[in-house]
């Protein structure tokens, strides 16, 4: 296989060892203008390139495409992460407003069925979770799309566990030494502090049970420490981690010795 582009020419054999497969964001983002055909061409086809890179069955891959897409889906890692021995929060997916007020409690966590980035013109659009009264919701607010409605886990420590092969990478996220109510992602950054965590042994063996069962030698597990227990929030199989990785915490290390060194036991 041979790729040309960019002053460059890339030639891709069968000695291939391991392969680093990061989310094709620029492919899946919803654009902000009309794609010219021309445009809505490239697209399809660089999309369907990628998937066509699954014919290196023999290569380590962190992680194998049609892993990551399965993985991607929030309903599908919920029921996962609940057959793996996780607790995991009253769930419904759904845009009926009277299902979610008969059957989660007053206080629940709305968020999207999956990432939500669109664009306005030049502006970014991201939604993060909410913490709403179930009673606030109409027929009108969900009308247009279904949404994730959950359980409030509150008060809770929200813990970011990285995953990289057989290395297990754990923080509590805090600000001011305590948990973060609602979605840390909309704090101030300078305001959160990331400390090293130890995970039970039992969490441990549901990360390893969860990242079989989906195939992934690598992922960012959202997790909430909470009085009663430690829940499963989600998997982020193409996760950020740069933010986190430092010389305690060696991370980005890790990746490379994975991919120059693979192991033959890997999941996929």
């Amino acid at each position: 296989m041979r790729v040309r582009g960019w002053g460059e020419t890339h030639e891709i054999g069968d000695s291939l060892q391991a392969i680093l497969f990061r989310q094709p964001v620029f492919l899946r983002n919803t654009p902000a203008q009309s794609l010219t055909p021309d445009e809505q061409l490239s697209r399809s086809q660089w999309q369907a390139f990628l998937r066509g890179l699954s014919v290196f069955e023999r290569a380590a891959w962190m992680n194998r495409p049609a892993s990551t897409y399965l993985a991607e889906s929030k309903p599908y890692q919920l029921a996962v992460a609940r057959q793996c021995g996780f607790l995991v929060p009253e769930t419904l997916v759904t845009n009926d407003v009277e299902r979610i007020q008969g059957y989660l409690p007053a206080e629940i966590a709305i968020k999207s069925v999956d990432t939500v980035l669109l664009y306005d013109q030049e502006e970014a659009l991201f939604s993060f979770t909410r913490a709403v009264s179930s009673s606030a919701l109409s027929e009108s607010s969900l009308s247009r799309a279904p949404v994730t409605a959950q359980r409030l886990l509150e008060p809770k420590v929200d813990l970011r566990v990285t995953v990289v092969g057989d290395r297990t990478f754990a923080v509590k996220i805090l600000s001011n030494g305590r948990g973060v109510a609602g979605d840390w992602r909309e704090a101030e950054p300078s305001s959160l502090e990331y400390v090293d965590a130890h995970l039970p042994k039992g969490i441990q063996d549901c990360c390893r049970a969860l990242m079989c069962r989906l195939g992934l030698n690598f992922g960012g597990l959202d997790l909430a420490e909470t009085p009663n227990g430690i829940y499963f929030v989600e998997v982020n199989p193409t996760g950020e981690w740069s933010w986190l990785s430092n010389a305690q915490r060696p991370i980005g290390p890790a990746i490379a010795d994975w991919l120059a060194n693979p192991p033959r036991n890997c999941s996929v």
